[in-house]
């Protein structure tokens, strides 16, 4: 009796295991897709840069963002061939004990086949219910008979149930086997990429690195850009607290703001840190800067009011849209297609981004503010 409880407790656990396992592949799946839609936005970056002469940096930035989505997504494929090991392993117990069941009911079965064989005369001849002393034995020995044809059919049934099952199971091993030979290769597909992308990111650091003079000058006029933009934005922001704010639902949208391009990847984040080729040199960004892999057109992110359109030496047109007490900041546009004091709405087209020579080329310096607070702008975007 306990040995046949501790079993069922067994038997219960495994199969909570099995779903668990289950919802963990389709979870790990379901992040493997996300990162591989990133470093394939980053890969379309990388094959355009290596028509442009001066993309050498930004090539660097995009591979340093893909070395670490790529080594993620290892990490990733590791623990899935984990857990299909595990499942593996757990249906080959399976596998095992059910065919030992099946086995076993093939054993009584035949035994019951032969029993019924050799008893036929016995107990299909019609002396076998006359020779009853009376109508109420006859009627048991006639239930017994019965009872008898009906376990054995339902034993018949049982088998081929578990026949059914046990090829199932049987399938489904195969199709896990499949899958975890598929992901093993997968890894090492990944892992060599992985050494190339390394590779490559340390050629254009070497060839950058020779450029150094002309990197801090770079530095120092994009420096210049920002502090000029941040001037711009404080200016407003303590023009706009004199006037009453119209109400907003901003707040709300953390993590749930679209894009202010239709695809893109970041390729400088959000405050200090270091410079992806001198090492000993810190920057520091106020918001994200994206670099836009498909249409070229920035889109507000929130419906809100143009408050300001300025010009910035180094990120030619920036445009300043307010929600609420927040404001949005999309900078280095070329074209702007909005006007001061217009009402937007969420996806509106407000500017195209400039596409001239340079670092800036194809990129969007975009920011959020909430009155004079600088706020990590992918803390907002939907991810």
């Amino acid at each position: 009796m306990i040995r046949q409880f501790v079993i069922y407790v067994l038997l219960f656990l495994l199969s909570e295991f099995c779903v668990l396992n289950a919802q963990s592949i389709k979870d790990l799946v379901q992040q493997k897709t996300e990162i591989a839609q990133r470093i394939e936005k980053a890969n379309k970056l990388l094959n355009r840069y290596k028509n442009q002469r001066s993309s050498k940096l930004k090539s660097v930035r995009v591979l340093n963002n893909q070395i670490k989505d790529r080594e993620a997504l290892i990490n990733l494929m590791e623990d899935e061939i984990e857990l299909l090991s595990v499942k593996i392993n757990t249906l080959n117990i399976e596998l095992r004990k059910n065919n030992k069941h099946l086995n076993e009911l093939k054993q009584q079965y035949s035994k019951l086949i032969l029993q019924t064989y050799n008893n036929r005369k016995q107990y299909y001849e019609p002396s076998f219910f006359f020779s009853a002393k009376n109508f109420n034995e006859a009627y048991k020995r006639y239930a017994m008979l019965k009872e008898y044809n009906r376990f054995r059919h339902n034993q018949g049934v049982l088998i081929k149930k578990k026949s059914d099952q046990l090829a199932k199971d049987s399938l489904l091993l195969s199709s896990n086997l499949k899958v975890k030979n598929n992901a093993l290769n997968d890894l090492v597909n990944q892992k060599n990429k992985l050494e190339h992308d390394k590779y490559a990111i340390d050629q254009n650091i070497q060839d950058l690195s020779k450029k150094e003079r002309s990197i801090k000058q770079d530095i120092k006029r994009q420096e210049k850009a920002l502090k000029t933009l941040e001037s711009a934005i404080i200016k407003m922001v303590n023009e706009l607290a004199k006037s009453k704010s119209e109400p907003s639902d901003f707040h709300l949208a953390k993590g749930k703001l679209p894009w202010p391009v239709e695809k893109g990847v970041i390729v400088s984040k959000f405050g200090e840190h270091q410079h992806p080729v001198l090492k000993y040199v810190k920057v520091n960004n106020n918001g994200v800067d994206i670099d836009a892999t498909e249409s070229l057109n920035s889109k507000a992110v929130f419906s809100g009011k143009v408050s300001r359109i300025v010009p910035i030496p180094g990120y030619n047109k920036a445009v300043l849209i307010r929600h609420g007490k927040f404001l949005t900041v999309y900078a280095n546009l070329s074209n702007v297609h909005v006007k001061t004091g217009q009402n937007v709405t969420n996806q509106t087209v407000i500017g195209t981004i400039y596409t001239g020579d340079g670092e800036n080329s194809g990129v969007l310096h975009f920011e959020i503010w909430e009155e004079s607070v600088k706020l990590n702008p992918e803390l907002w975007l939907l991810k």
